[in-house]
């Protein structure tokens, strides 16, 4: 990754384009399908599972130029901004849309593994170990795509964001994701590269599961700072300046040149 950017208030972002329905679907349509047979992905012994094949199936790495940080439930939206980049020229990560759902490999395996001798109910502890062993393996494919990626871009909206207040310290601007969370830590600390160097006029571009509904339980977490900031509406603009002819450079120099540092 060579930078990471905050696009607040993305609420406010328009693609000043028509994206159908039919696109919309068509985008989510590349997502992997869940493992259904737990047998491919046993080791010699029968009964371990292979951590590293179920992860090449369902989390594969791609090499990205985006990496688009976002709520689950602004997915319609993310997958709009997703189209517009795409049409520009550059490749996307939205892992709802490519990868398979960790929530869905969970109900396998513990189908498999979990139950109580009983049959009819989960045992509290096995499904405790499968389930750290399953948001493992997702956390640990992010961050490989998080590394691999050339942005780390972070879409601000109130799905995704809110006031921390506390009668200890004044109110924080938190984040309500655990996922979201550790894109965020390990973007803040991840080895800073750039994959966009052009010879010829040597320019170094430094510019550029499923929807869970808790009842009762909600934690948040204080937002870490990443490199930059941008604002939905400005985003617009930008991409609206963006011709699919232009080169990846210009996008990345125009952004780097709209940015706001944030410390």
């Amino acid at each position: 990754m060579y930078l990471s950017i905050e696009v607040t208030n993305f609420e406010d972002f328009d693609p000043r384009i028509n994206i159908s329905n039919e696109e919309i679907e068509k985008y989510k349509s590349k997502k992997k399908e869940a493992l259904s047979n737990l047998k491919d992905y046993l080791l010699d012994d029968g009964n371990t599972l292979d951590g590293d094949k179920i992860q090449e199936h369902l989390f594969p790495e791609t090499n990205v130029d985006i990496f688009l940080s976002h709520s689950h439930g602004d997915e319609t939206e993310v997958i709009k901004l997703a189209i517009l980049l795409e049409r520009k020229g550059f490749s996307v990560f939205i892992d709802s849309c490519i990868w398979g759902n960790a929530f869905d490999l969970l109900e396998v395996i513990d189908k498999k593994y979990c139950y109580n001798t009983c049959g009819t109910t989960y045992n509290y502890q096995k499904r405790n170990y499968s389930t750290s062993h399953v948001y493992m393996m997702l956390n640990t494919a992010l961050h490989k795509m998080i590394d691999k990626c050339e942005v780390f871009l972070f879409l601000g909206t109130p799905n995704s964001t809110s006031l921390k207040s506390s009668i200890h310290s004044q109110a924080q601007e938190s984040l309500k994701s655990p996922w979201i969370l550790s894109e965020f830590t390990f973007a803040k600390f991840v080895r800073r590269n750039s994959y966009f160097n052009y010879d010829e006029q040597k320019i170094v571009a430094k510019s550029l599961e499923s929807m869970v509904i808790m009842d009762s339980l909600q934690v948040e977490y204080d937002k870490p700072k990443l490199d930059y900031e941008i604002t939905g509406t400005a985003l617009s603009n930008l991409l609206s300046r963006i011709q699919p002819s232009h080169r990846k450079i210009v996008l990345f120099k125009s952004l780097y040149s709209d940015l706001k540092k944030t410390y």
